[in-house]
């Protein structure tokens, strides 16, 4: 006799109600699903990265991933960028890989658009910009590629700090305050970039050992002898001087500069095309800049107010390069007649000098090579270390007021990071994805053509008319 239930021995099913499952089938699930969450778990913490492109693009160098080895302590990136754009997603690129092989990186994007406080917390007014942090040092970079990435790593590695010497004494501008014509900003701004900046007065002492640069900023009052000569000695032993000056104030350093290959004019720099922009003829517009590695990919326009020239001398000293960082355009002129300025009546006459007119230089020496056999010549300067000296014909473009100008900050900080050596210290060469040409024979032309664009139609076609007419059948 059969029960309710059906056969003999055969129960009515039990399960989840709705569902139709079984009792029997609840715990295979379970097990599933739990295996399935570790799996992911697990996946997030220990993965493979495969890299199957020609060019190998997503695949960092061999030069990244043995700097990454040597991290030893947490580096967190904040990223800057705009959500939704190519930058975003080249970054996600480049900084997952980073994070792949050394987990000590960590990243988080930020969208300055839309988090202005946090921006404005780092200091940053440029969106693709990266800040790398480990404890208190910081680094930044601006640049979404690898080398500029890898080599910021490899300073905060370091942890060096490359101190600068700021000279005073002279009535010079100062590098703390929040005067409009302080150089407080750019010092800030290079502080962060593990730069140590202290104050330096010849009279007292001589430029100290570890200097790795030393800041003359606009003096007001004449260097004396003795101060002149230690900062030639400096320089010749391979040190780094940067000087700013001012129209019309050459604080004894005219001859200074001359001996090596830089010359200094009474005058100033007159514009006419930065009154048709809007500005003051006393604000010359630079946008032709030297070859050099200070301006290489430059391409900023920069304001430089009340400036004066800096020019090469065309026939430098034995040993001792010049080039020209930065011209103003052909319609400026080098103005020597200081009543006719102060008056307003400044024109260009004989004794000017038209543009273009340099504003920058920079003199780079090089040490003889050394034989028993050569002797030393009268009149030559005793070059022994690889020196360089950077000369502005303005101060005011670096200053609290006209830093955020244009590119001037740019240029500044350039100039400074190649003082001081701020190079890369890695060299990576940049990939270009090879662009090749996809040409098919007649044969694989006609299957590129029948399989996805005939038969698998045909297929789909087939397989939904006879899954119709199955279900009209029941």
């Amino acid at each position: 006799m059969l029960g309710i239930g059906g056969a003999r021995g055969v129960g009515p099913r039990r399960g989840i109600p709705g569902l139709g499952l079984s009792k029997g089938i609840i715990p295979y699930m379970t097990l599933v699903l739990t295996a399935f969450v570790f799996l992911t778990l697990l996946g997030e913490r220990h993965y493979w990265r495969w890299d199957l492109t020609a060019s190998k693009e997503h695949t960092l160098t061999q030069e990244t991933i043995g700097v990454l080895k040597k991290v030893k302590e947490p580096i967190k990136i904040k990223a800057f960028v705009r959500r939704g754009f190519q930058e975003e997603e080249e970054a996600r690129r480049l900084l997952s890989a980073y994070h792949y092989h050394c987990p000590l990186i960590t990243y988080e994007f930020i969208d300055p658009e839309r988090s202005p406080a946090i921006a404005r917390k780092y200091g940053v007014s440029d969106i693709n910009t990266f800040i790398l942090e480990a404890g208190v040092r910081r680094q930044v970079v601006k640049l979404v590629e690898e080398a500029e990435l890898t080599n910021a790593i490899f300073r905060l590695m370091r942890g060096d700090v490359q101190k600068v010497y700021w000279l005073t004494g002279h009535g010079e501008r100062p590098f703390r305050g929040m005067e409009p014509l302080s150089l407080s900003s750019l010092v800030e701004e290079l502080e962060k970039q593990n730069y140590q900046f202290q104050k330096l007065n010849l009279a007292h002492e001589t430029v100290p050992k570890d200097a790795a640069l030393v800041v003359i900023a606009a003096p007001q009052k004449a260097l004396y002898r003795e101060e002149i000569h230690s900062l030639k000695e400096y320089l010749l032993d391979g040190g780094r001087l940067l000087i700013f000056l001012e129209p019309f104030k050459g604080a004894g350093l005219e001859e200074f500069s001359r001996q090596f290959g830089i010359k200094l004019y009474q005058d100033m720099v007159i514009d006419k095309l930065s009154r048709v922009m809007g500005g003051d003829w006393l604000l010359p517009m630079v946008g032709n800049y030297g070859s050099h590695k200070i301006t290489e990919g430059f391409n900023f326009t920069c304001m430089f107010p009340l400036a004066r020239s800096v020019e090469p001398d065309p026939d430098p000293p034995k040993g001792i390069n010049v080039i020209c960082l930065a011209y103003t355009t052909e319609n400026a002129w080098a103005e020597t007649n200081k009543e006719a300025l102060d008056q307003g009546t400044a024109q260009l006459d004989a004794e000017d000098r038209p543009g273009p007119v340099c504003l920058a230089a920079i003199a780079e020496l090089t040490p003889p090579l050394k034989s028993p056999h050569r002797k030393p010549h009268e009149g030559l300067l005793s070059i022994r270390g690889k020196g360089r000296l950077l000369v502005f014909g303005d101060v005011d473009f670096a200053s609290n007021k006209y830093l955020e100008l244009s590119g001037n900050k740019d240029l500044v900080t350039n100039a400074i990071e190649y003082l001081t050596e701020r190079e890369p210290f890695i060299t990576i060469e940049k990939r270009h994805r090879p662009i090749q040409a996809l040409v098919l024979n007649r044969r694989q032309g006609l299957v590129v053509f029948w399989i996805p664009v005939v038969c698998i139609p045909a297929i789909i076609l087939v397989v939904g008319v006879v899954v119709w007419f199955r279900r009209r059948a029941k």
